[in-house]
Parts: structure tokens; C-alpha cells; sequence
């Protein structure tokens, strides 16, 4: 009997793209699954198509609820479940799948993996793409501790799609009620319980950036917060794989730092300048942030923008990452490059 597979998929006035979204997913080799999107409180014509597309296929469920964020959207359709499935991808609505993506994940599944791993693209609105994807292993967790920041940092424990698990691995995991980084936390939760990871090379998931989207247009009034949080979670994460909290986790908390101040002067941030000032000054009263970035790999960018964050000087600061955030706009593929070194 084919594995059952649901794949959920959170939606909010997306009526340009959700379309070729849902029909990556209804063409998939496998046949055998069911596509949940959950209407976060559209206000476009993202109802009508979703209407129109469930009428086609009795395999797409639309579930419509008030505007929440995704991470409530996804907790909605995992509450909704129950035991129909054997298997949960994640696909945001204006993602795509490769054709053969759920069989490709769930050949390791086959073979004992309860948590999948799979490369993923970030495609470019004039079409050039960049890779992220790791060798192929099969992990059990005497031996995952070991592979742990290698993944951290090759940008595949970010995101929640381009993966695939074991129904009975989410029965008690949901995302928390952020609009940044609820991601990384139900992975971290993942990572916690799960007894068998497979890793697998080839990228079956698209990531689309739309024309004028810029990856550092994402401010978020707790963004912050939240970043401390996740570097909590990982070091107890590397406590209970007993590997090192080494140079490596703290490159990656203090990327995320460099997001946090680097977002504050993207185009959406709408706080005044002593607003952008008192959110940094707020940000180095954070008694982790020496401790943690001092000692951060990631090569002479990583070095000079640490060295500028542990001046404790907001204004000079200031002058760095709105200089950062020019830079990131204007040139996004060398941002991105640097952004996504390993």
C-alpha cells in the first residue's frame, strides 16, 4: 500500500503563484496524497482559484481561517490531520516541487528515515538559481550530533519545506507563534525526538523570489528575540548530542544578529531613526551577544561586522548596516553570496 502523504500548504493573498503551486503538488509521481491550504485570511482572488482548483481534484482541502501568519496556518492543518496521514511535507504558496520530490524524500523514508532532508534553489526572477544541499547519509542519533553544524550552516535547518516526516514524529510539535524563525524552532523540536535523519544531495524544491523581493526585507519588531531564542535551543540542542558549542553556532546567531540590525534599514522597517537607534541600543543589552559573537566562524565579514556590533556604539552601527542594507539592495546576488557562505 503507498504511503500517505499530506502536504500543507499555508496561503495568504497569493492569487499570482498559488496556482503552479498547487499543481506541483497534484502532479507529483505519487499519487497517494493530499494537499491541505490553509487560506490565512485572503483578501485577493486566492479563495476563487483555491475553489476553483479543489473542484478539479478531490485530493486539495482548502481550510480558510482569520489572518494569523503561516506558522498558525500550518499548527491549524497539523490539528486537522489526525491519523489520514503517514508522512507531512510543508510548501509555502508560491514554492514549487520538482515532479518526482515526494517519491525522491520518501525513497529514504523506505529505508528507515522518520526526518528527510532535501536540497532546495533559490530562483532568481531572471531565472538564475544557487544551490543548497549536502551529501547524502542516513544519520541515527549516536551519529547526527556530528553532522549537526555542517547542516546548520549549509542553510538546511532554516526553512521547514524541502523535507519530509513521519506523521507520528509531529503529534506533539506545532510551530510557535512567530512571523520569523518559527521554522527553525520546529526543527529544533524535530531534532530533539527524531531517531533517524536521511540527508539526500539532488534539490527538488524551488524557492521564488518575485520580482523587487529582497531576502533582507523581512523586519520583524521581535526579531531579535526571537534569534536569542534559537541560539538557546541550539546550544541545548548540542547538549543533548554532546557535540561542542563550537564557532559554528555562533556564526550563524551572529548572522542572525547581522539580519536583525541589517533589517532595520530594509525598505519595510518603518521605525524613525531613534527608533532604529533605541532598538540597537535595546539589542546590546543582551548579555549573550559578546559572549556569543566573539568567538563566531565565517571568515573577515563575519570578523568586521562582529568587531562593529561589539563596539557597543549604536551610532556607528547605525551607519554599518544601513550601509549593509544599501549594499543588500542593490546588489542582492553578491549579498546573497555572502549572506549564504558556508
Amino acid at each position: 500500500m503507498a504511503e500517505r502523504l499530506a502536504v500543507i500548504m499555508p496561503a495568504w493573498n497569493a492569487a499570482d503563484y498559488i496556482e503552479s503551486s498547487v499543481r506541483s503538488v497534484l502532479e507529483q509521481t505519487h499519487r497517494e496524497l493530499r494537499l491541505i491550504v490553509v487560506d490565512d485570511g485572503s483578501t485577493d482572488r486566492t479563495p476563487e482559484i483555491l475553489a476553483r482548483l479543489a473542484a478539479e481534484d478531490e485530493r486539495l482541502t482548502v481550510m480558510r481561517v482569520p489572518n494569523g501568519g503561516p506558522a498558525m496556518a500550518r499548527n491549524r492543518a497539523l490539528d486537522a490531520l489526525g491519523d489520514t496521514a503517514d508522512y507531512v511535507m510543508f510548501l509555502d504558496a508560491d514554492d514549487l516541487l520538482d515532479p518526482d520530490a515526494a517519491d525522491y524524500a520518501l525513497s529514504a523514508a523506505r529505508k528507515g528515515a522518520e526526518f528527510v532532508i532535501f536540497g532546495f534553489r533559490i530562483v532568481r526572477p531572471d531565472g538564475s538559481a544557487r544551490e543548497y544541499c549536502e551529501k547524502e547519509e542516513l544519520l541515527d542519533r549516536a551519529s547526527l550530533g556530528g553532522s549537526l553544524a555542517r547542516l546548520y550552516k549549509a542553510n538546511l535547518l532554516n526553512q521547514v519545506w524541502g523535507k519530509l516526516f513521519a506523521a507520528p514524529l509531529l503529534k506533539e510539535i506545532r510551530f510557535p507563534d512567530y512571523r520569523w524563525g518559527e521554522d527553525r524552532l520546529f526543527l529544533f523540536d524535530v531534532l530533539g525526538s527524531v531517531r533517524s535523519l536521511a540527508v539526500l544531495p539532488a534539490c527538488r524544491h524551488s524557492y521564488r523570489m518575485h520580482p523587487g523581493e529582497s531576502l533582507i526585507k523581512s523586519w520583524y519588531d521581535r526579531k531579535f528575540a526571537v534569534a536569542v531564542e534559537i541560539d538557546r535551543r541550539m546550544e541545548a540542542l548540542c547538549r543533548e548530542f554532546s557535540v561542542p558549542d563550537d564557532a559554528d553556532f555562533r556564526y550563524m546567531f551572529a548572522k542572525s544578529v547581522f539580519s536583525c540590525l541589517t533589517t532595520l534599514y530594509s525598505s519595510n522597517c518603518r521605525l524613525s531613526a531613534a527608533e532604529k537607534r533605541a532598538a540597537i541600543r535595546e539589542m546590546l543589552r543582551e548579555p549573550r551577544l559578546r559572549e556569543r559573537m566573539s568567538g563566531a566562524s565565517g571568515g573577515l565579514p563575519v570578523r568586521v561586522l562582529s568587531a562593529v556590533v561589539l563596539s557597543e556604539r549604536p551610532g556607528w552601527i547605525a551607519f554599518v548596516f544601513r550601509l549593509v542594507a544599501w549594499a543588500g539592495e542593490r546588489f542582492p546576488k553578491l549579498f546573497t553570496k555572502i549572506k549564504h557562505r558556508k
